[in-house]
């Protein structure tokens, strides 16, 4: 009972922490965004975006070993077996000091390559810099930093990472928006950005050594625990497809260039956050669930599991229907004045809402499927979703453009749910498809109707102080009607959230 207290409140700080993370690297990048556009253009915002994403595709070369390291570590990290455990770091660190330089080098090759590709009216040289500031704090960070990441959370520990990380990430947002009020030049806003990003490595790695006296590099290493690399890269590179494809594209595309990529990126910079915000609820538990399942038999985890997945979806419920109703009023306000692009476009809002739900919703199972070490099984999902990713995404984006792209993205989101939601309610666990239905097909009508009919009401939203008065009323409504939702239709798992979290507030 005291382990598994200390898996929830490990949980619960990572959640919290996250959330933290993501509002304030959301909200300020919100705020830097608008400055950005506002006094160097839509064309700069574009290249910055598109830089961002062009490191997220370069990180599929990272091939998912982080994963594999933490699926290798879990039973000796809870034997105490540091021998072992320092075995697999040490073999972590040297694959990861080979990926960080290949990074490297492949990096400034795409840098220069795509300067010259781009459709920008900016200098290629500058365009060139950019790209390259942003692709050398992800070396660095790979080279150095992510062993010590991959020990921090195999002990839980995300919270220690996501505290550094806010530091940081906020130094660097505060840094741009001073600078650019003192007139400073476009290029100091991926500078700064740079700087922070190396220094958050750098305190990562010393706030492990510090608290970590057991760890030696000079053990040999154990290569051989750490398996299913080659299965967890396919997930990577379908990941980046999905996510970082589309702006690159509309970059690079005759009809598009930098300026609509930069529309295209204020839409996603809203949806990221609130999928961070998501992802940092979600994603919290998913640590202890690898570690339950090393110790329980699957008929002892399916209750936890049932209760993780039946908060998720809760949670998706609440913000993606109060997004529905606000994501068009704060783009109107966020991008009032802004004429050098049309940045008020109903139908990249509606297909990021669907985009966004469905993605959320199978998060949970593939988390399972993961942490059990079943990586071919994931595998085997994400070859299809690759496949069928690159076929309606190319024939997307050509014959509809951003929309298609989009019609592609939600496609695939579908299909990943059906697989990795099926897989886990049928063959993980025995007939649970039943029990998946009733937590979830309550909240996806009512869900779709809450939102229908909030979009009737006539929110007076003229500013940035009601927009949040609104937020706020529509999220707490929101979270009764869940509560509701729930205690109609799953009061077992209700009832079960509720003993867990107030176990977890008398321990602390």
């Amino acid at each position: 009972m005291a382990k598994s207290n200390s898996r929830s409140k490990n949980s619960l700080l990572n959640a919290i922490t996250a959330m933290i993370m993501t509002m304030a690297n959301g909200l300020l990048g919100i705020v830097v965004t608008r400055f950005v556009v506002a006094s160097f253009g839509s064309d700069f915002n574009g290249l910055n975006s598109t830089a961002n994403q062009i490191v997220n595709v370069l990180l599929v070369l990272e091939g998912g070993f982080t994963l594999a390291s933490n699926v290798a570590l879990f039973k000796p990290f809870s034997d105490q077996d540091y021998g072992l455990v320092n075995g697999i770091l040490t073999a972590t660190r040297a694959k990861f000091r080979k990926i960080g330089l290949v990074f490297l080098v492949i990096g400034a090759v795409i840098s220069v390559g795509y300067g010259f590709a781009v459709n920008s009216a900016l200098p290629t040289e500058f365009i060139i810099t950019v790209i390259l500031m942003t692709v050398v704090p992800a070396a660095f960070n790979l080279f150095y930093a992510t062993t010590y990441r991959v020990l921090l959370q195999t002990q839980q520990k995300e919270y220690v990472i996501n505290v550094i990380t806010i530091c940081t990430i906020s130094l660097g947002h505060i840094a741009n928006i001073v600078m650019i009020l003192a007139g400073g030049p476009m290029w100091m806003v991926r500078f700064n950005t740079m700087v922070c990003s190396l220094l958050n490595s750098l305190l990562i790695a010393f706030y492990v050594k510090k608290k970590a006296p057991y760890l030696d590099f000079s053990v040999e290493p154990r290569s051989e625990n750490i398996r299913g690399t080659n299965d967890v890269m396919i997930q990577k590179l379908t990941g980046v497809v999905y996510s970082s494809a589309p702006i690159v594209f509309l970059s690079l595309s005759p009809s598009g260039g930098t300026a609509l990529a930069s529309v295209y990126a204020v839409y996603n910079s809203v949806f990221t956050m609130l999928k961070s915000l998501l992802h940092g609820f979600i994603d919290a538990p998913r640590l202890s669930l690898g570690q339950l399942l090393t110790k329980s038999e699957r008929d002892e985890v399916w209750p936890v599991f049932a209760q993780y997945e039946y908060a998720a979806f809760s949670a998706v419920f609440v913000m993606l229907s109060t997004c529905s109703v606000l994501i068009m009023p704060f783009i109107g306000i966020y991008m009032d004045g802004i004429t050098d692009a049309n940045y008020m476009d109903v139908w990249i809002a509606v297909f990021m809402v669907l985009i966004t739900v469905i993605e959320m919703l199978h998060i949970p199972s593939g988390h399972l499927i993961n942490m059990a070490g079943h990586f071919r099984v994931s595998k085997n999902f994400q070859i299809i979703s690759c496949v069928v990713l690159f076929v309606s995404m190319l024939v997307g984006g050509l014959v509809w453009g951003v929309y298609g792209m989009l019609a592609a993205i939600l496609l695939v989101a579908i299909l990943l749910a059906i697989m990795e939601m099926g897989y886990v309610h049928t063959r993980f666990f025995k007939r649970k498809l039943s029990t998946l239905m009733r937590m979830l097909l309550p909240l996806c009508v009512i869900g779709a109707a809450v939102s229908f009919l909030e979009l009737q009401i006539p929110f007076q939203i003229t500013g940035y102080l009601s927009f949040l008065l609104c937020g706020v009323v529509l999220v707490l409504l929101n979270g009764v009607i869940a509560l509701a939702v729930g205690l109609v239709f799953n009061r077992v798992e209700v009832k079960a959230l509720w003993n867990r979290f107030w176990r977890i507030l008398k321990r602390v």
